[in-house]
């Protein structure tokens, strides 16, 4: 189900102002999804509230990824955390080809 360009535009714009938390090696979707899994009730909570990722390519070569939970409602980011990464996992890549935002279910 495509999402509609305003939420789109609310996340990126929340989003990317968050700063860089952690930087590693090689990002994989295996650390999101933990982080994901430890914030299951939070993102349960309510309808509104949306997991995703947004993902940036940066001039020197490393991704910035943002991960959170935001609230469509109310347009704001409950949680989230950033990563810089010389490289993404496989998985990871395939889930953002021509994305820069991903909403999971």
């Amino acid at each position: 189900m495509p999402f509609p360009i305003i939420l789109v535009m609310g996340i990126k714009a929340l989003a990317t102002v968050i700063a860089v938390t952690a930087i590693v090696a090689i990002l994989t979707f295996h650390m999101l999804v933990n982080w994901f899994r430890d914030r299951a009730t939070l993102k349960e909570q309510n309808k509104q509230n949306i997991a995703f990722t947004l993902q940036e390519h940066l001039s020197n070569g490393n991704v910035k990824t943002v991960q959170g939970i935001f609230n469509a409602r109310d347009n704001i980011l409950l949680d989230s955390k950033g990563y810089q990464s010389r490289e993404i996992d496989p998985k990871l890549a395939e889930i953002h080809r021509g994305e820069e935002v991903v909403i999971y279910e």
